[in-house]
């Protein structure tokens, strides 16, 4: 059965009617010239519409949520962040890299993927830490309604936007304000060693954002920073805040970048150059802490309010490394994973792009009970299945009305929601909605009531 919003079902009818002005208008929009050189060739036909209050009431899930998780290295392992990694499955060199510089819990600075199965949003994994790609998708927003027959369309059904620019921006001044005294900070978003030059067009997209707040964004790799009395340079510019774009992986084979990051931690703490976010963030971003939730053991700690969250945000999601303190009934579960191959995914706790997914329903008994098998000693969880209402949109090409899903990027700071933006595939190209898959679209979201 198709579940759509009224607001939605109201835009496709106008884009199906002949010569509708709305059906190519996102083949037609007016994007900033380097956005429009990363994005305008992978946008989908449409916006996106969500209820306004749903969308609220789900980034106050994903702040509860986030309080918890930070929570269980002081409630469940003495406040060692260590072991908290070693039970979510963690590879101990990584927990260690993550771990280093860690002053408790951190800031929340998150993105949540999401699916909507036409009732509700269902979290699939939290993306915290400063990483976030998608945080300049307002472009599209403002492109849209600069469009005047959708800026019409708009303003009769009462839609809006949040950009996410402003709100990270906002976080960076309050980073830098130790450092500056309220003063005006000198940013740069730092990547590992060769990122900028396989991701240039993205980071571009978001100093070009970044601009029309008011900040100069700098771009540079980790082998580029240095440090001058204490104060980190970029190529002999001082710094006062680092937006982090690399990840501790990238970093556990390269002991000069694993210097240069005790460099960056030493300034941080002695208030001279702000690092935004340390590593340690991307702990909770494991797949693992969401898998701990739905432990047993873990449960029986919660209380029945946390319980009651995590039912309602995250699907069933388990870890089936046999080492860890809380594995019970590893032959249990692992046969119930087998029985109920259709409806489970098998995901590695820290990857990005859907790489080394398995999708249930789309392999055969004996590869499932293989693939299993070979996640079975590390931190790789399943994950119950989330069908993804569909999301009719017409082709503005064909006038072809096709349904499409839609993986939801939903940010989420400290102040609750802070914008969004969607990337869709249609479902025959594939069950991993990412931009490693060329099927992948991009758009943005509008809320209304």
């Amino acid at each position: 059965m198709l579940v759509i919003n009224s607001v939605t079902r109201r835009y496709v009818d106008r884009c199906a009617e002949a010569e509708s002005p709305l059906r190519n208008a996102a083949r037609k929009l007016s994007l900033p010239a380097v956005y429009a050189q990363s994005f305008g060739q992978v946008l989908l036909d449409r916006p996106l519409f969500a209820d306004r209050r749903q969308t609220e009431e789900f980034a106050g899930d994903l702040r509860s949520l986030f309080t918890l998780m930070t929570s269980l290295p002081g409630r469940l392992y003495g406040g060692d962040p260590r072991a908290y990694c070693a039970a979510i499955g963690m590879d101990d060199r990584l927990a260690a890299l993550m771990c280093r510089g860690s002053q408790g819990p951190p800031v929340l600075h998150a993105r949540a993927d999401a699916y909507h199965d036409g009732t509700r949003f269902h979290l699939l994994e939290l993306n915290a830490g400063s990483e976030l790609g998608g945080t300049d998708t307002a472009q599209q927003n403002r492109a849209w309604l600069r469009v005047p027959e959708f800026a019409a369309f708009a303003e009769e059904h009462g839609l809006g936007h949040l950009d996410t620019t402003p709100r990270v921006a906002a976080a960076l001044r309050r980073a830098a304000e130790p450092v500056t005294g309220g003063g005006e900070p000198v940013v740069a978003l730092i990547e590992s060693t060769g990122g900028l030059a396989a991701h240039e067009h993205v980071f571009t997209a978001v100093r070009e954002a970044m601009a029309a707040e008011g900040i100069t964004l700098l771009l540079g790799e980790i082998h580029e920073l240095a440090e001058r009395n204490g104060k980190i340079t970029l190529r002999g510019t001082p710094l006062d805040v680092i937006l982090r774009y690399f990840v501790a992986g990238e970093l556990l084979d390269d002991p000069a970048g694993q210097e240069v990051l005790d460099t960056l931690i030493r300034a941080d703490r002695e208030g001279r150059t702000a690092l935004f976010l340390p590593l340690d963030s991307g702990v909770y971003a494991s797949k693992g802490s969401l898998a701990l939730l739905h432990d047993p053991a873990v449960r029986a700690e919660l209380t029945e309010a946390e319980r009651a969250t995590v039912d309602r945000v995250v699907p069933w999601t388990r870890l089936l490394d046999e080492g860890r303190q809380y594995a019970g009934d590893r032959a249990g579960l692992l046969a119930r994973c087998r029985a109920e191959r259709e409806e489970l995914v098998l995901k590695p706790g820290v990857g990005y792009g859907g790489v080394g997914t398995v999708i249930g329903h789309e392999t055969d008994d004996a590869s499932w009970a293989e693939a299993l098998e070979r996640a079975a000693g590390g931190d790789a969880v399943v994950q119950r299945r989330v069908r993804p209402a569909p999301e009719p949109v017409v082709d503005a090409a064909t006038g072809r009305t096709e349904e499409w899903a839609a993986n939801w990027g939903v940010f989420v700071d400290g102040e609750g929601y802070a914008g969004g933006f969607v990337r869709a595939l249609r479902p025959g190209d594939g069950a991993v909605i990412s931009f490693s898959n060329p099927g992948t679209r991009s758009s943005c979201v509008f809320t209304a009531d």
